[in-house]
């Protein structure tokens, strides 16, 4: 049986071996003939690559605010990124610095490109607009009480998904919750690593049924509980 396959197998070879000379040799007889040559047209379909999605940083009425956006599928993502700023620069990387040639630049642009730029891990400084050596700390003055650098609004998160961002909050506590048609659906009591006057980090991993809801956090107010400083981050959670 198994020398009948192999027969098989080589005799069909032998067809497509020769259908393919037999191509070959109609082709060359026709262009020997004077006759007008041949046009082989091959048509290649391709399919666009997905966009890719990139967290920017957009100052707004003098405060820094977190954008999500898609870009074409690039290497150069740092790049991409300035474009979705709506700046034209190269941009190169080595040692954690990231240089763009950008001879001017206004204040509000520089905290926006130092606060997007340095959102990717391999960078955490930049030059820019005869600057140098910026980093997030030079731009303090724009940056809300709480604020929350991850999830962004509009974002699809995955089942459990992390929280996190930074604060300058009294006692540097912070409660994040998870709302869902005005019902809180989880909700943690969470510490900063530094509290007000300085600005610490902090971070929470929530569990959540696929569909819409509001990430709030807010810093309970000393006198009463009340929310102060309240952001609002609408996500979805997305179907495994």
């Amino acid at each position: 049986m198994a020398g009948l396959r192999a027969l098989f197998k080589n005799r069909e070879a032998v067809k497509l071996r020769l259908i393919f000379v037999s191509i070959v040799a109609l082709i060359a007889a026709d262009c020997g003939s004077g006759s007008h040559p041949i046009t082989i047209s091959v048509t290649v379909t391709t399919t666009p690559s997905k966009p890719m999605a990139v967290t920017i940083f957009q100052v707004q009425q003098g405060v820094l605010h977190a954008k999500l956006v898609h870009v074409p599928q690039t290497p150069a993502v740092a790049g991409a990124a300035l474009s979705a700023l709506g700046i034209t620069a190269p941009v190169t990387v080595a040692g954690g610095t990231a240089t763009v040639d950008l001879p001017k630049a206004s204040n509000d642009q520089v905290a926006e490109i130092v606060y997007t730029l340095t959102h990717f891990p391999s960078i955490q400084r930049v030059d820019v607009a005869g600057r140098t050596g910026l980093t997030r700390d030079d731009f303090a003055a724009y940056v809300p009480p709480i604020f929350v650098e991850t999830p962004v609004p509009g974002a699809d998160v995955a089942k459990t998904f992390q929280v996190a961002g930074t604060a300058s909050v009294f006692e540097a506590t912070l409660i994040v919750q998870l709302v869902r048609d005005g019902k809180v659906l989880a909700k943690q009591t969470v510490t900063a690593s530094e509290g007000a006057p300085g600005r610490g980090t902090f971070q929470a991993t929530f569990t959540a049924t696929p569909g819409a809801l509001v990430v709030t956090a807010f810093s309970p107010s000393a006198a009463d509980g009340t929310p102060q400083h309240e952001v609002d981050i609408p996500v979805t959670v997305a179907t495994p």
